[in-house]
């Protein structure tokens, strides 16, 4: 329920709950599970449920992978409270709900960019493996989308976050629809100050085991 730099941010700011000891296979493993869209496989494969997860915390890009999951789960919970209308109907894919929640990541993820160097841990990024037997080049391709995306820190635009959409198979209309949205909520300024609120909001529900 967060795009990437978030979930790099969470993982880096999970390191002293995981204590991973090669950080690189870690924050490889903090942006695998949402290779599923490229990889075109079942979401149920990289999001596990809570009851199958300890396995994960066996490896160091495992640890990264939980992360991920957890950053998930009280994202989730805490957009759902900042943003109550937009899950008056179940979120599904393609749906309204959907689509406002997926413009509301946007834009939190422009902010998370500007909070830490994330420029200095995309060359971890590199690291690939392949748990569900995805083809590594696609892997990579997904990973480099990243890279690119947040070359040197800067803060992507809205046509790089349409364009990673597109890349990852939802189709024109539904990437334009997010796009929009995107728009819409940027000139919101009650909007965008509650979505300042979900990262802070995500950590204290984690220190406060609210979620874990």
């Amino acid at each position: 329920m967060a795009l990437e730099a978030t979930h790099i941010r969470f993982a880096l700011d999970m390191q002293k709950k995981y204590a991973p000891k090669d950080i690189q296979k870690y924050v490889a493993g903090a942006i695998y599970p949402d290779s599923r869209y490229v990889m075109g496989i079942d979401r149920n494969l990289t999001h596990l449920k809570e009851s199958d997860r300890e396995k994960l915390l066996q490896s160091d890009f495992g640890k990264g992978w939980h992360s991920h999951l957890l950053c998930d789960d009280v994202q989730y919970a805490v957009t759902k409270e900042l943003f109550p209308e937009v899950f008056t109907e179940k979120v599904q894919h393609g749906s309204e709900g959907w689509v406002k929640h997926s413009a509301l990541k946007v834009l939190q993820d422009m902010d998370d960019v500007r909070q830490f160097a994330i420029g200095s841990f995309l060359p971890f990024l590199e690291h690939l493996e392949n748990p569900n037997g995805e083809e590594v080049a696609k892997l990579h391709a997904y990973s480099q989308t990243f890279v690119t995306m947040y070359a040197d820190s800067t803060i992507p635009t809205l046509n790089d976050y349409y364009e990673m959409w597109r890349k990852w198979g939802i189709g024109e209309d539904l990437a334009l629809q997010i796009r929009r949205q995107v728009e819409v909520y940027a000139r919101d300024a009650k909007v965008m100050t509650l979505i300042s609120k979900i990262y802070p909001e995500a950590l204290l529900g984690v220190n406060l085991k609210r979620i874990d």
